[in-house]
This record gives C-alpha cells, sequence and structure tokens, in this order.
C-alpha cells in the first residue's frame, strides 16, 4: 500500500522556518491570516515535510488544542502533484501521526470552496460540525468536520 512520510519540521531552525513561511505565503496567497516566520518559531503547530516514494510532494501539520483533541492544519500538495490522489493519503497521515500521539479527536477547518478536501475528509469519516461564514475575513467561509479517532 502507497504511504505517505512525514518528517518534523525543527521550527527553531531559520532554514526550516523560512521554508515553512515561503511555502504558505505561495499556497495561501490570500489568507487573512498569513503565518510569518517569527509566528512559526514560536510555535503552537507542529510541522511535517510530507514524502511519497521518496519526493516531498506536500506539507502538514497540527495545533494541539487539548490533551486529546489536535486541529490539522495547512495540509497542502504542491502543485506538481496535484490530482494524483495524494490529499488523502496525506490527510490519513497527518491523522495517524496525531493518533499515534494519543489524540482522540482530530478536527479540521476547510476553506467552502475547496470542495476537493472537504469529499476527502468525509470519505475519510469525518462529519461536518460546523459552517462558518466570513469567519477569517468578509469572504472566506470555512467548514469544520472532526473525527472521533
Amino acid at each position: 500500500m502507497d504511504r505517505i512520510s512525514l518528517q518534523l519540521y525543527d521550527l527553531t531552525n531559520e532554514t526550516d522556518a523560512s521554508e515553512i513561511e515561503a511555502i504558505l505565503k505561495e499556497y495561501y496567497p490570500n489568507s487573512p491570516w498569513p503565518v510569518t516566520k517569527e509566528k512559526i518559531k514560536k510555535g503552537g503547530v507542529v510541522y511535517y515535510r510530507a514524502y511519497y516514494q521518496g519526493e516531498q510532494i506536500g506539507i502538514t501539520g497540527y495545533a494541539q488544542k487539548t490533551p486529546t483533541l489536535a486541529e490539522t492544519v495547512k495540509t497542502t500538495i504542491f502543485n506538481p502533484f496535484r490530482g494524483r490522489r495524494l490529499g488523502g493519503l496525506l490527510s490519513q497521515a497527518i491523522e495517524d501521526e496525531c493518533k499515534s500521539l494519543g489524540i482522540k479527536k482530530v478536527m479540521s477547518t476547510v476553506y467552502y470552496f475547496n470542495h476537493q478536501m472537504v469529499k476527502i475528509k468525509l470519505k475519510q469519516g469525518y462529519t461536518i460540525e460546523g459552517y462558518h461564514p466570513d469567519h477569517e475575513a468578509p469572504g472566506f467561509h470555512e467548514y469544520s468536520l472532526g473525527k472521533v479517532l
């Protein structure tokens, strides 16, 4: 079975923090809450490089909200690898990582226009727990999805 492996970023490393910042600026250019290198280095989110068949194909991460709840964040497949059904594998990889850490429930917020990720999450057993119009800013609507592990 094809699997994605995750490699932890070192957030204290200037190069790693800069790499994450550049990726997030590229893939989330209109975010009303842009992630800066300084915010990345402060922690709060654990980031991973995602590898498939020896190539880095994206990034993902999670923020632990409580001892048993984590929110997956910034699950991104790089453009050259899109359309290869890797989004579901990456979503599963970060879910498996959270489960291995003792997390009992994962949640995710997905922009309303990202139909593919909503479809992936529903297929993986997540339920839509909420719809948040104008959540981050006017026009930035999101779905909240959750799954008990």
